[in-house]
């Protein structure tokens, strides 16, 4: 198991490779092998590269169920660079080219390919993944009995919050500050925040919160420029897919204050980051695989089940807080599943 979650970080180019690939072989599937049924199509949409990793992660699963990627099982890779103005035209365009599935990653992509698919009448199934909370972002009514074209696996990331904040404190117990950036636009990230539960667990742990609301790509980088020494004492990313999109910047800050930085998602500890409690993007897109698989063989996605993730994991980066010139604390090596050395 453990396989499933550790060791497969991407790099830039490995990515680029990984949707030309999925580009490539959607192109040279003919529209008579689809009509014939020997070809499965799935649209793949991801809010910025780290995401991918979900992506790595599906076809991973799909290939344990036998599929032969590239012959009977194809993707068409769309990289939405933050801009989810993008999913309408491309849900419609996949719609008419009559593709089986959409593989939606993040929240706010879900919720843009549910609002057009909403406009435009389609029926396709959806199969999501590191989306926060399915319920309470109305994608599904019910998370046993989905019901409609939506299911998938949920990332856990409200629910987790207040436990990655205490364990944050447990491993550097001196801890007084802890920065947080979101989009107080973006539905998830304002439920992340205001339901409270951050909140009580920070006075809890004896921790302040210096709160930064960063709505796009500009506000985001002139809030890490102008973050200066001694604004916070550490860092914490919540389920922000801008955040998330910008971990690069979120680490340079890391560096330049020399302090710590913990992850949405344990995948991130590869490129940087001293701690994560969380799933792995590449996990709950292996997971989701058995999802597809379902779907693929008949069963509507609104008969199955939003899955939560099998496994979360504590992980530490002694390598990174070397680098930071820091110690993270013993009580937290003793508990971590998998140290990074």
């Amino acid at each position: 198991m453990r396989r499933l979650f550790a060791g497969h970080g991407l790099s830039s180019s490995g990515l680029l490779l990984l949707m030309f690939c999925g580009l490539l072989v959607s192109f040279l599937a003919g529209p008579e092998q689809v009509r014939a049924g020997r070809v499965r199509r799935v649209a793949v949409l991801a809010f910025a590269p780290p995401f991918l990793e979900a992506y790595q992660g599906l076809r991973e699963g799909l290939e344990g169920h036998a599929y032969n990627l590239g012959k009977d099982c194809i993707f068409e890779v769309h990289l939405l660079d933050r801009d989810l103005a993008k999913v309408a035209p491309l849900v419609d365009r996949v719609v008419a080219a009559r593709y089986d599935l959409i593989f939606s990653i993040t929240t706010p992509v879900t919720q843009a390919v549910q609002a057009a698919m909403l406009v435009s009448g389609a029926d396709i199934p959806v199969v999501f993944t590191t989306v926060a909370d399915p319920l309470g972002s109305k994608i599904v009514t019910d998370l046993r009995h989905p019901q409609g074209n939506f299911t998938g696996v949920s990332h856990l990331s409200i629910e987790l919050l207040p436990q990655r904040l205490l364990l944050f404190k447990k491993a550097f117990p001196g801890l007084k500050s802890v920065a947080v950036f979101f989009d107080p636009q973006e539905e998830i990230s304002k439920r992340s925040f205001n339901q409270g539960y951050l909140q009580q667990a920070a006075a809890d742990a004896g921790v302040a919160l210096q709160v930064n609301h960063v709505r796009n790509h500009e506000e985001m980088l002139l809030s890490c420029r102008s973050f200066s020494a001694g604004q916070a004492d550490a860092l914490f990313m919540l389920p922000d897919a801008l955040s998330v999109a910008h971990f690069k910047e979120l680490l340079e800050l890391s560096h330049r204050l020399q302090i710590p930085l913990m992850v949405i998602d344990n995948m991130l500890l590869q490129k940087g980051g001293v701690i994560g409690y969380s799933p792995t993007f590449y996990g709950v897109g292996f997971q989701a695989a058995n999802i597809v698989h379902q779907i693929f063989k008949g069963v509507a996605p609104g008969q199955i089940a939003v899955q939560n993730p099998d496994r979360v994991e504590l992980v530490v980066s002694v390598k990174e807080a070397r680098i930071l010139g820091l110690e993270i604390s013993d009580e937290i090596l003793l508990q971590a599943d998998e140290v990074l050395r």
